[in-house]
């Protein structure tokens, strides 16, 4: 019986040891989302995942929201946000991993009337902007 409880610890020790050491060698990396509204009208926006539902969020001109989620190379990834302003009401899967490399794990987006648009990174902050899902 002994022997039993003492090769359940070390099962345990060692299923704890290679989790802490995926989690901490970055298999599993928190991405963080933000979108900002540059539009001249305040913008509803709600966001989820297959899992998780963000919220509703209403964003003032030049506003943002920034959302936060752990993720596995492993998994695909897939945010689908709804965005209201007054007489519009639009769709955009506005992380896709992919799709999506965002800088150092930080994803930026603008809200514009044509679409979203992503600033590619920190360096020259180009914006690469889509069409809405409709």
């Amino acid at each position: 019986m002994k022997a039993i409880l003492v090769n359940k610890s070390v099962l345990f020790l060692m299923s704890l040891t290679i989790f802490v050491t995926l989690v901490s060698g970055n298999l599993f990396d928190k991405t963080k989302v933000t979108v900002t509204n540059t539009l001249g009208t305040p913008v509803l926006m709600e966001c989820k995942d297959a899992l998780t539902n963000d919220g509703a969020h209403m964003l003032l001109p030049g506003e943002n929201h920034r959302f936060k989620f752990y993720q596995s190379p492993l998994l695909t990834y897939i945010w689908s946000c709804k965005f209201e302003w007054k007489g519009a009401s639009h769709m955009y899967n506005i992380y896709d991993s992919r799709r999506d490399e965002c800088y150092h794990y930080n994803c930026y987006w603008l809200i514009k009337e044509e679409g979203p648009c992503q600033i590619v990174n920190d360096y020259n902050n180009t914006p690469v902007c889509f069409s809405w899902n409709y």
